[in-house]
């Protein structure tokens, strides 16, 4: 198994491949970028307009070619594929054990073909993604966004499988709202409770679901970007969050992941369930 590093020629590409290599000896996994030069819309003109087929193919070939020496240039395995980049990204993915998206380049086209890739991957749920807003170069402390979830306690269990791996710290942070919030945990009374008392509690349970003490800081937060904004004033170089890849109908994928996977200003390991690391 490998790591997957699917990456266009935009703005982004030097922080993935640099991200790559640093993930790649980190990791002790071989790492491998993939490229899908998106062939469909060539292929449907070919049909329609047969005589232009010979010079399509022509200008797609001579396409292929300059990718994959640039690619090649990086020092790392690369491959250059045709056809429509989400399926054959998605489908690649199945062979990989992380893919990496670079999530920087601000071209409104761009901006939209990657996001809807990132999106296509994290609904499917079947492999970790990390979004890569900029070059991941170094991790010293992994801050693990927590509930009371089997997705979240696998998210944690992948961080903590990194952590070694890394030499980095891993903690967890927690959001408890106010009370009578939306967010306020089941598992306690808001009723009979101060809010510091809710804190302290919620950091026991968590640290016993976790089967760990002093790793979870446990914050009041009402929205999706406070957890962020925590993670950076603790000084994380990577934020990981789980996923089950569905929650209601319009938001599947839980919307703390929805927010941060659009909106986070750095690195964002996206896990699911299943994973095992």
């Amino acid at each position: 198994m490998r790591l997957l590093a699917a990456v266009d020629l935009g703005e982004g590409l030097e922080s993935v491949v640099e991200s790559t290599r640093f993930l790649q000896e980190g990791l002790g996994i071989p790492a491998e970028l993939l490229h899908v030069v998106p062939t469909p819309y060539f292929e449907a003109l070919g049909r329609r307009f047969p005589h232009l087929r010979p010079g399509l193919e022509e200008a797609l070939s001579q396409v292929e070619k300059e990718v994959q020496k640039t690619l090649a240039d990086t020092g790392l395995r690369a491959r250059v594929l045709r056809g429509f980049p989400a399926q054959v990204v998605a489908g690649e993915a199945l062979k990989s054990r992380l893919v990496l998206l670079g999530q920087r380049g601000t071209d409104a086209l761009e901006a939209l073909a990657r996001g809807g890739l990132a999106r296509y991957l994290l609904h499917r749920g079947e492999v970790p993604v990390l979004l890569l807003p900029r070059a991941l170069k170094a991790v010293r402390r992994i801050a693990v966004g927590l509930d009371d979830s089997p997705a979240s306690l696998s998210a944690f269990r992948v961080a903590e499988a990194w952590g070694r791996a890394l030499g980095a710290e891993v903690f967890g942070l927690h959001l408890v709202s106010g009370q009578g919030g939306c967010c306020f945990p089941t598992y306690l009374d808001p009723e009979g409770l101060a809010l510091t008392e809710v804190l302290a509690q919620a950091k026991a349970h968590l640290e016993q679901l976790l089967k760990a003490t002093g790793v979870v800081e446990v914050s009041k937060g009402d929205e999706e970007l406070d957890l962020l904004r925590l993670a950076k004033a603790r000084e994380a170089d990577l934020l990981v969050l789980g996923s089950k890849a569905k929650s209601t109908w319009r938001h599947r994928l839980g919307r703390m992941v929805e927010v941060l996977s659009s909106q986070s200003s750095m690195p964002l390991l996206v896990v699911p369930e299943a994973t095992v690391w």
